[in-house]
């Protein structure tokens, strides 16, 4: 007897015929003893025979001899077609190809002339230290890193949160927080970068709720990043 898998394998093989005496006769005794070889057997003789009584169909030439007589066909009349052909149809590909990439060129660089007008400039940024909770008066002008040749105005807090309670409560671990002041003086966002977050988020509370004389660049508004280094003991100088 021989495995079912060897069996199945050789199917095909003993329908046609092809194998020899010894290995047939083997596969004939599996196929009476084995149920499961068996249907299969029975199965794969029942589509055979249905597929013999189907029609036929009625085969044209050979594709690989209507291939070669449209190359021989092309071959002869090639030389006085590329002769008499104008020259701007000698690439037909590359001509419809320009106008969907000149399109793209022309999108992109319209884009990048809108995007470099720059309307609404990104945030400033203005360094100062823990002194800058309370009301401040104006600090002047300092290098505005985002836009090298400009001033800018630090922003002056307007209405102050109530800090020292908060204070209070911090840790020994100072805190650094950056206060994104909107042009309009209000608190856009603000973000803890370095300290306890559990014990920092009454205070951040607190100073989204600050107002501020908003920034200026050339006398318009803008929008201010403050980076404040604080710590319940100590005043430490600005952040550079």
């Amino acid at each position: 007897m021989i495995a079912c898998m060897r069996a199945r394998r050789q199917l095909s093989a003993y329908m046609d015929g092809n194998l020899e005496a010894r290995p047939a006769r083997r596969v004939a005794l599996h196929l009476d003893a084995c149920p499961a070889c068996g249907a299969r057997w029975r199965s794969l003789r029942s589509a055979v025979a249905m597929l013999a009584e189907a029609p036929r169909l009625e085969c044209r030439d050979l594709i690989s001899t209507r291939v070669g007589d449209r190359l021989e066909v092309e071959t002869r009349s090639a030389g006085l077609a590329l002769i008499l052909r104008p020259t701007w149809k000698a690439r037909p590909l590359i001509f419809p190809s320009l106008i969907p990439a000149a399109a793209v060129l022309v999108v992109v660089l319209g884009l990048a002339f809108v995007l470099d007008r720059d309307h609404d400039p990104l945030p400033a940024v203005v360094t100062r230290g823990a002194e800058s909770w309370g009301p401040t008066a104006a600090s002047g002008t300092e290098s505005n890193p985002l836009f090298l040749s400009a001033e800018v105005s630090a922003p002056r807090v307007r209405t102050a949160a109530p800090i020292n309670d908060l204070l209070a409560a911090l840790g020994e671990e100072s805190l650094f927080v950056e206060t994104v002041v909107a042009r309009d003086g209000s608190v856009s966002t603000v973000t803890l970068l370095g300290g306890d977050s559990l014990q920092a988020g009454p205070l951040l509370e607190a100073l989204r709720h600050e107002r501020f004389e908003p920034g200026r660049r050339h006398g318009r508004p803008v929008a201010v990043s403050l980076y404040r280094l604080i710590s319940r003991t100590d005043v430490h100088a600005p952040v550079t």
